[in-house]
């Protein structure tokens, strides 16, 4: 915190940083108490002269040339949600921040803009919160993003000195809308089916989606893998690192995280055609193993897959997402074979098995090793049973 001194002794202090400052100004006011107020001023010159112009008010006071407080001549602008959530939207840098901004600007913004984070209380939140809900336009997953939204909003404002508390915390718990109930969702249990597939999709989609379909890669990530990406295939694992071409849905503060995911047994083989491909057409390491068709300087988008995976899956007359027939039928084959919980968590690269379980606790373990069925011999008689002839 920098202080900057007045004739008076008071200061002007700067509580935020250095890209963003958040100028105070600290004063005695006429009775000789120290007062600290946000001088809502954007610059350290302009915070000086509002200092300049109370203590030059506390002065005329003391001297009893002016009458009443010593509060600011000009009174700081009330300011409104809308600049101070365009402030904070502007500064996202998270991997969803587009869809963030997109959120806030469709559903927050209008309801909040002209109102002061003061004004934003726990009680305006549960009308807010119940007036969504009476809609019934958005499903209580998306209302719950909404929340999340406001609350990490308030969360950025408080760290700034722009509000006291989050209202959103505030919500008792079980008032927030609760997420649907998990259920098995339809995948592939065919391998004949999925091979079938693989022969009618066009190259290279039919790369990507064995990759979904054996290894668990979101399509973000199929399409963000590097040449260099494939280099431990003789180890059985893949190296990701992107999704499209930014961090990995895991890498929250995007810090380059990577994480390995399995390579099924056959995919050296089976990818060997396409990557001798691409560094036929003198693919460097970092370059993508599946180029945009028209921007090879850009990975494949997931419209461009999911369109011809549609094609192929509405003519074999499938009804199945490309997430339900990659991703998702990896994770369900799996645990229904009895895989380890964390074992598959750790393919997935989620944060813990307890991730995995969340989304995939409709899986009931029906095999067990014979360690846990080791029991103690007393289906047969025992010895005195035998001597007393006693069969009861």
């Amino acid at each position: 915190m920098h202080h900057v001194y007045s004739r008076y002794m008071g200061s002007v202090l700067n509580r935020g940083t250095r890209q963003r400052p958040n100028w105070y100004v600290k004063y005695k006011n006429e009775h000789g108490t120290w007062k600290q107020i946000p001088s809502k001023r954007p610059t350290k010159a302009q915070a000086r002269e509002f200092l300049a112009q109370i203590e030059a008010r506390v002065h005329d006071i003391r001297a009893g040339l002016v009458t009443g407080s010593s509060a600011p001549v000009d009174k700081p602008a009330r300011v409104t949600c809308e600049p101070l959530m365009n402030r904070w939207l502007d500064g996202l840098r998270n991997r969803n921040a587009k869809d963030d901004r997109s959120r806030v600007r469709r559903h927050v913004l209008p309801r909040f803009a002209e109102m002061t984070p003061a004004e934003i209380t726990l009680p305006v939140v549960m009308e807010w919160l119940d007036e969504q809900l009476a809609a019934g336009k958005l499903s209580d997953a998306s209302i719950r993003h909404n929340l999340n939204a406001l609350s990490r909003f308030f969360s950025w404002a408080i760290e700034r000195g722009l509000a006291q508390i989050n209202p959103v915390r505030q919500i008792p718990t079980g008032k927030r809308p609760q997420g649907s109930e998990k259920k098995n969702v339809p995948w592939l249990r065919d391998d004949a089916i999925v091979q079938q597939l693989i022969e009618e999709l066009p190259k290279p989609i039919h790369y990507m989606f064995y990759l979904g379909n054996r290894s668990a890669l979101r399509t973000g990530e199929i399409a963000g893998l590097r040449m260099s990406d494939f280099e431990f295939l003789d180890e059985g694992v893949i190296r990701v690192r992107y999704s499209y071409d930014g961090p990995l849905k895991e890498d929250k503060r995007n810090k380059g995280k990577v994480k390995w995911a399995p390579a099924a047994d056959d995919c050296a083989e089976f990818l060997a055609p396409w990557l001798t491909h691409r560094k036929a057409a003198a693919a460097k390491p970092e370059d993508f193993v599946f180029p945009g068709p028209r921007f090879p300087e850009r990975p494949c988008r997931k419209e461009y897959i999911e369109g011809h995976w549609e094609r192929v899956r509405d003519r074999l007359q499938l009804k199945l997402t490309w997430y339900q027939a990659t991703r998702h039928s990896f994770v369900s084959r799996l645990l229904e074979a009895g895989a380890s919980l964390d074992e598959v968590s750790a393919a997935l690269g989620h944060s813990s098995p307890v991730v995995t379980r969340r989304h995939y606790d409709h899986f009931i373990r029906r095999q067990f090793s014979p360690a846990l069925k080791r029991g103690l011999g007393l289906g047969q008689a025992t010895s005195e049973d035998k001597a007393t002839g006693d069969d009861d």
